[in-house]
């Protein structure tokens, strides 16, 4: 035999080293592939979680720019409701700018009356999630809904169509910059209460809201709404 064949091929040692770094590196690039398929996925989540608090906000400052200051509504008892309205439940307004559908046959207002609502999680507006997608138990989350209805005035069977915009939802709150006898301040309900002077017509300015998310995201929006055709005659007539 050769010297030239005796020197041919790898030792043990030398093929032991060579698997060791060869398994280093598969670990390697294992993690390396993990960790950027993570990364993907989060920015995935993260830019369709930031797409729909656009969406969200973008609904909500369009409502209030179509706001129809001049347009109240028939409740099933027959009283009449104010153009917007906040109670308890929800803030309900009318607004203009409803789009009529080459798909529907059937003629419509361009007016229509929306409600936004904070359902509870585990209500029939709010359903439970999956278990991996479930908050913190001491958490207290809810989904926001933006609801309409067909027509302006309830008779009394009308039904409010629901759509869910976003969850989880912490809070919704709302405010309102109303002049009132050539003053303005600040209002947490609308229409206001306990006028001191019955004749005197509030004027609403403004009207801003403040959503904070499940994600602890406070976004704030001051949105100038339009101005009743009767206010602003009785204020060019003073």
């Amino acid at each position: 035999m050769t010297a030239a064949n005796q020197h041919s091929g790898f030792t043990l040692i030398e093929l032991i080293i060579a698997m060791a770094i060869s398994a280093i590196l598969a670990v390697g690039t294992f993690y390396l592939v993990q960790a950027s398929r993570q990364t993907q996925d989060t920015l995935v989540v993260q830019n369709e979680y930031y797409s729909q608090l656009t969406r969200v906000v973008r609904t909500l400052v369009t409502d209030l720019h179509q706001w129809s200051p001049d347009r109240p509504v028939r409740d099933p008892f027959g009283d009449y409701q104010d153009a917007m309205l906040l109670d308890l439940d929800a803030l309900y307004l009318t607004r203009n700018g409803w789009a009529l559908s080459r798909f529907v046959e059937t003629e419509r207002s361009t007016l229509q009356r929306i409600s936004y609502q904070l359902a509870e999680q585990g209500s029939e507006l709010c359903p439970d999630m999956d278990d991996n997608q479930q908050p913190e138990p001491r958490e207290r989350h809810y989904c926001l809904i933006r609801s309409q209805r067909q027509h302006l005035d309830d008779d009394g069977r009308l039904e409010w169509q629901h759509q869910m915009l976003m969850r989880p939802v912490q809070s919704l709150q709302w405010q309102f910059l109303v002049e009132i006898g050539g003053e303005q301040n600040w209002q947490d309900i609308w229409p206001p209460e306990g006028l001191l002077d019955p004749d005197t017509v509030p004027r609403l300015l403004a009207v801003q809201f403040e959503l904070q998310t499940g994600q602890d995201d406070a976004i704030r929006r001051l949105v100038r709404v339009p101005q009743s055709y009767r206010v602003s005659e009785t204020a060019n007539e003073d």
